[in-house]
């Protein structure tokens, strides 16, 4: 296995594959390239963050780009298209590392879909880490959920500076409303399927089982601008995420 990455995830599944005898190489941003060899096929792993991946797609032999799987959360679509990387592997891990230094802890089922899903799902089983190939279609709409609890939750707790537990509880409505604005741009603007309604329940019975947790708004290129992008593009309003935004965005955005 080749882990791009040695930070909090990718330093973490080396630990474990060390610990359980699973081969594998890390490479970094200025070393361990000798490993991805062109004549060589399989699973590269991109544990790095959204905004290192233009570098690695730069920095990886042509013949080995479409081996590259990409695990980040947030919107990738695009930027992937862009890059001819649409038909890659994608992952959504559901494991947590506390910090970096420590071996992840297991979670549920990650997520895999792509040409390299299967084996993904058997290198994860040899970390003793449960996962499970899908469709593309369904990796989307689960992906989608995922970016919008992201979304909803990173903003509600900055606005109202409380945890999600409270934030689902006081303001509930608020989560509802910007649920359904989110799952309507994303589907019209990526053809996802999920329905406001149960995706806002599945969002907030989570949330309730990490009820301390404080999101923030950040990764806004890859999360929340991604939606003020689309709703401008397809000319969608999402008054709602709009007036939460006021005074939050990035400088120039």
């Amino acid at each position: 296995m080749i882990i791009v990455g040695n930070g909090r995830v990718g330093g973490g599944l080396k630990l474990r594959a060390d610990r359980l005898g699973v081969q594998a190489a890390v490479v970094s941003r200025s070393s361990g390239w000798a490993e991805v060899r062109p004549t060589v096929s399989g699973p590269i792993l991109v544990c790095t963050n959204a905004d290192d991946l233009e570098d690695i797609i730069h920095s990886t032999p042509a013949d080995r780009l479409r081996d590259l799987v990409f695990i980040q959360n947030g919107m990738l679509d695009t930027f992937l298209a862009q890059h001819g990387c649409q038909g890659n592997t994608r992952g959504l891990l559901y494991f947590a590392v506390p910090k970096r230094g420590l071996e992840p802890q297991p979670g549920e089922e990650s997520v895999f879909s792509g040409p390299h899903a299967e084996t993904m799902t058997r290198l994860f089983a040899s970390l003793d880490l449960a996962a499970r190939g899908v469709v593309r279609s369904e990796f989307s709409n689960e992906m989608a959920s995922k970016l919008i609890w992201n979304c909803v939750f990173g903003l509600l707790c900055d606005v109202f500076d409380q945890p999600v537990g409270w934030v689902c509880t006081e303001e509930r409505g608020a989560v509802d409303a910007l649920v359904a604005e989110l799952v309507e741009v994303v589907n019209r603007g990526i053809g996802t399927t999920i329905k406001a309604n149960p995706t806002s329940d599945d969002l907030v019975s989570y949330s309730m089982s990490i009820p301390s947790y404080q999101g923030t708004l950040k990764q806004w290129v890859w999360r929340n601008g991604w939606f003020v992008e689309a709703a401008d593009r397809l000319k969608f309003k999402t008054p709602i995420h709009d007036e939460f935004l006021v005074g939050r965005r990035p400088v120039g955005r």
